[in-house]
C-alpha cells in the first residue's frame, strides 16, 4: 500500500507540473513546432540516445567486474536497455532498476552483487552530472545574472557534493547502525567505491564514460533545439542542461515527465527560447528517449517467449 501511494503521488507530481508547463504556454504553438522538426533530427537523436545507453551498458560492465560478478557486454548493454525501456514506458511500481536486478538474478547472478552494481551506477550518474555542473560553473554565471539564482546554484553543488563525501563515509558507521540494511547498502557501496578509487585505471574509465553519457545527453537536446530554429551555442547547452537533467533524475516523478519540461523552460529562457519552444524540445526530447529503449522491450519479449511453460 505504502508503493503504490508513493506511485499515485508521483503520478499526480508529473500530472500536475506538466499541467502547469502547458497553462503558461500556448499548447497549440508547441506541437505545431514539433511537427516542424526533420525526421532525419529525430532519426539522430534517437540514435545518440542509444549510443548513450550502450555506453551506460559498457560501464555496467565494469561495475559488474568491480562486485566479482562478471558478464558478458552483450549482457550489459542488454541491462542497460532494459532499464530504460521499463522505466520510461511502464507507470508501475517497479522502477527500471528493480527490473534490472531481478534480471541479473535470474539469470545467476546473487542478489547482493547485482544490488550492489545497479545502485553504485546510479550513484556514479548522480556525482559525475554533479561535477559536469561544477566545471560548468563559470559558463552558467555568465548567463545567470540574478545573485540569488547564483547562489542557489552554489549551495546546490555544496549539498551534492557534501551529500556525496558523506556516502563515501558510509563505511565508517558503527556497526549497530549498519545493521539496518539501508545503512549497510550504502556501507557496502562505500567499500566499492574505495576500492575502485584504488585503481586509476578503472576509475578513469567509469568517471570518463559517465561524463561522456551527461555530454551525449545534452547532444542530442542541442540537436533537437537546432531543428527548431535559431539555437545559442553547444557550450550554453552544456552549462544548462545538466542542472535540469540532475533535477529530472530525483525519483520525485515519472521518468522525469513534468520535472523536466518545467524547469527546461525556465534553464533555456535564459539564452533567450521561448516557453513554447522550450516545452517542445524537452517533450520530443522524453519520446526520443522513450523510443531508444525500445531494445530494450525487445530484449524482454525475447527472454519471456525463451521461458518455457
Amino acid at each position: 500500500m505504502r508503493r503504490i501511494l508513493i506511485d499515485l503521488t508521483k503520478f499526480a507530481l508529473s500530472a500536475g507540473l506538466i499541467w502547469l508547463a502547458f497553462s503558461n504556454i500556448d499548447g497549440a504553438r508547441a506541437f505545431s513546432l514539433l511537427q516542424t522538426l526533420h525526421p532525419g533530427i529525430i532519426v539522430a537523436a534517437v540514435a545518440l540516445l542509444a549510443l548513450q545507453h550502450v555506453l551506460g551498458g559498457l560501464r555496467f560492465h565494469q561495475l559488474m567486474v568491480q562486485v566479482q560478478a562478471p558478464i558478458s557486454r552483450q549482457v550489459a548493454v542488454e541491462n542497460a536497455f532494459v532499464g530504460i525501456f521499463f522505466s520510461q514506458v511502464f507507470i508501475s511500481f517497479i522502477g527500471g532498476d528493480a527490473v534490472r536486478i531481478w534480471r541479473l538474478v535470474d539469470g545467476k547472478v546473487p542478489m547482493a552483487n547485482a544490488f550492489r552494481a545497479v545502485l553504485f551506477d546510479r550513484v556514479l550518474g548522480f556525482v559525475s552530472v554533479m561535477v559536469l555542473i561544477l566545471l560548468c560553473v563559470p559558463v552558467l554565471f555568465g548567463l545567470i545574472a540574478d545573485q540569488a539564482m547564483r547562489a542557489g546554484l552554489l549551495l546546490a553543488v555544496l549539498i551534492g557534493m557534501l551529500a556525496t563525501l558523506a556516502f563515501l563515509m558510509m563505511h565508517r558507521l558503527p556497526a549497530w547502525l549498519r545493521r539496518r540494511r539501508v545503512f549497510q547498502a550504502a556501507s557496502d557501496i562505500s567499500v566499492l567505491a574505495l576500492g575502485i578509487s584504488r585503481q586509476p585505471a578503472v576509475a578513469a574509465y567509469l568517471f570518463g564514460l559517465s561524463l561522456l553519457i551527461h555530454v551525449i545527453n545534452v547532444a542530442a537536446i542541442f540537436l533537437i533545439a537546432r531543428g527548431l530554429g535559431d539555437t545559442p551555442g553547444f557550450m550554453n547547452f552544456l552549462a544548462l542542461i545538466p542542472p535540469v537533467m540532475l533535477l529530472a533524475i530525483l525519483p520525485i516523478s515519472f521518468a522525469g515527465w513534468g520535472v523536466r519540461e518545467g524547469s527546461m523552460v525556465l534553464a533555456l529562457g535564459l539564452v533567450g527560447i521561448g516557453p513554447e519552444r522550450s516545452v517542445a524540445i524537452s517533450v520530443c526530447f522524453g519520446l526520443c528517449l522513450l523510443a531508444s529503449g525500445l531494445p530494450g522491450g525487445i530484449s524482454l519479449l525475447r527472454a519471456r517467449k525463451a521461458r518455457p511453460e
